[in-house]
């Protein structure tokens, strides 16, 4: 309550943060919690001001602090720095001011730390942390830079000891060591540029590549350049001006408007936020990806505006938005999603994942999936939206070491563990798909008051051995479904998301099993007694090694991307 008293919140977003006895913490917004402790404040977008409390440093067991485009004002708080569990810290594109508290600077718990874009201030010291995000703070100095850094990351500079005047024999020895340094670095150049070379030309070829799918039974061709080149003037026309009033929705890369194109078309505008740097690979990525697939359950991209400092996508209007605000709605009193429904929604995905995995060359990960990355069409048809994130995989390729990106709780064990991200990471987010659609949860933490011994995939698991899953099942739905289905959905959700990517289902199984192959028990019943690695008390380690990724994956476009990307 202290950190509330210290915002400003013009909009009310924090209007459910009360000390009530029937409202629990762990359901306000923006925050979600472990065995009852908050772990997370995840208060993005939100159009807050005011200051931040020094009161967040009794949230002892805070793991992610996610405050990014907000107005804050004021100093970070040094509380911040002390806080032992604190993995990710993102404060960029605010107002804060002043130094940088030596907490922050000396801290050892934290993965990545972004304070881009505010009006912080001082001499920038060695950071016990490498992922240091600081671009944006035109009064902070950087030691040996001249007074200021072009990186976005700053990290500390490396330096040589002083030595005593060299003997003759050392002087020897240097000039040999210099002379292998040199060489050493030739090679290194040699190989980055033919690495250069032979990643434009494939990226040539993949480019020039034709292939669609409009349906699972009908093939069809389309040409890479069909995508239309939009005018900014174009867009301001269709989105009058990006007027307020035709806002579909907010999300951490942009905000989506409803437009009307000169052909009278309606459509979804998405303009990507300005000076998030990440955004222009996102822009890339989305334009690629969806240039190349054609499929009934994957959003179809119209075309694309890049003109000054804008970055905008342009697709169809869908009528009935996402999968995560049709859970939350009613009408005439029932909810709009039945089971039915539901379970098309669900086929309607797998198919489209499917296609994307095994159908496509070159293959691609979507990378986050969840409930309000799923459109739906008028005919409540999910459409796989929001490419973002996606990874193409080259032939042969199995999986790709990438810096973590996506949603927190929804990634797989051996991407967070490891980096390695593959079909298999959308199987497990998928997974949590399913458990939303039978939840109907808006966020998928476990309140203690339900289930203390874990989060909502062991308390499935329980409910499921109990023979309890009408707890599980949406409320909302009045027991107007199938048991029998809605035990063999649990049973496929905790499929997907088995601790090891072996034991998880391809998507074209899960396809199968959705149209009632009926596999789904007998697989369950052999797998449902794998048990995943004991850590012990603590929290596994995360091992991100610099070898495997690629220079652009190490740059600052790809470590920022640990924030949460949020429905767009």
């Amino acid at each position: 309550m202290a950190i509330k008293a210290a915002l400003q919140d013009p909009d009310g977003i924090l209007g459910d943060w009360i000390v009530t006895a029937g409202r629990h913490r762990c359901r306000w917004t923006g925050v979600t919690c472990s065995v009852g402790r908050i772990d997370s404040l995840q208060l993005q977008n939100m159009g807050l001001a005011g200051t931040l409390s020094p009161a967040i440093g009794k949230l002892r067991r805070l793991r992610n602090l996610l405050l990014h485009h907000n107005s804050i004002s004021g100093p970070i708080p040094d509380a911040i720095g002390g806080l032992p569990l604190l993995r990710h810290l993102s404060l960029s594109n605010n107002q804060l001011n002043g130094t940088i508290p030596d907490s922050l600077i000396n801290s050892s718990s934290l993965f990545i730390m972004d304070l881009s874009f505010n009006n912080l201030s001082g001499t920038v010291q060695a950071f016990n942390i490498k992922n240091v995000l600081l671009s944006g703070n035109p009064l902070l100095s950087y030691p040996g830079c001249g007074g200021s850094c072009a990186s976005t990351v700053w990290q500390e500079e490396i330096t040589v000891p002083a030595i005593d005047p060299p003997t003759h024999s050392q002087s020897f020895a240097a000039t040999i060591k210099i002379v292998v340094i040199c060489v050493s670095i030739g090679s290194v150049v040699t190989a980055v540029i033919l690495g250069v070379f032979t990643a434009a030309q494939q990226w040539r070829r993949r480019r020039l590549r034709i292939f669609a799918e409009i349906d699972d039974n009908k093939n069809s061709e389309v040409c890479h350049g069909h995508l239309k080149m939009y005018t900014l003037k174009d867009i301001k026309q269709a989105t009058n001006s990006f007027h307020p009033n035709n806002i579909l929705g907010h999300g951490g890369f942009g905000i989506v408007y409803k437009g009307i194109l000169l052909d009278g078309t309606i459509a979804a505008v998405k303009r990507l936020r300005e000076f998030v740097s990440s955004g222009e690979v996102q822009f890339h990525t989305e334009v690629e990806v969806m240039s190349l697939v054609v499929h009934r359950n994957l959003i179809n991209l119209i075309g694309f505006c890049s003109e000054d400092n804008e970055r905008i996508l342009v697709y169809p209007y869908m009528l009935n938005g996402t999968v995560a605000s049709k859970l939350q709605a009613y009408v005439s009193g029932r909810p709009a999603l039945d089971w039915a429904g539901r379970k098309k929604i669900a086929l309607g995905a797998a198919r489209g994942l499917a296609y994307l995995h095994e159908r496509c060359d070159p293959r691609i990960i979507h990378r986050d999936i969840k409930a309000s990355n799923i459109l739906l069409d008028e005919h409540f048809q999910a459409i796989v939206s929001d490419f973002g994130l996606a990874k193409l995989l080259g032939q042969g390729q199995s999986h790709v070491f990438t810096a973590i990106r996506g949603t927190f709780g929804r990634i797989a064990p051996e991407y967070l563990l490891t980096g390695e991200s593959s079909d298999k990471t959308d199987v497990f987010a998928y997974g949590l798909l399913l458990i939303e659609l039978i939840t109907g949860r808006k966020r998928l933490d476990v309140n203690p008051d339900e289930f203390e011994k874990g989060g909502v995939i062991d308390w499935a698991r329980e409910l499921l051995k109990d023979g309890l899953l009408s707890s599980f099942v949406d409320e909302r739905l009045k027991y107007n479904y199938n048991y029998a289905e809605a035990e063999e959905m649990v049973q496929l959700a905790l499929l997907c998301t088995m601790y090891r990517a072996a034991h998880r289902p391809r998507m074209s199984e899960v396809v199968r099993m959705l149209e009632g192959d009926g596999s789904v028990a007998g697989r369950w019943e052999r797998l449902k007694d794998v048990k995943a690695p004991e850590y012990g008390t603590g929290t596994p380690k995360i091992v991100l090694s610099p070898a495997h990724y690629s220079e652009e994956e190490r740059n600052s476009v790809e470590l920022e991307a640990v924030q949460l990307s949020g429905p767009r």
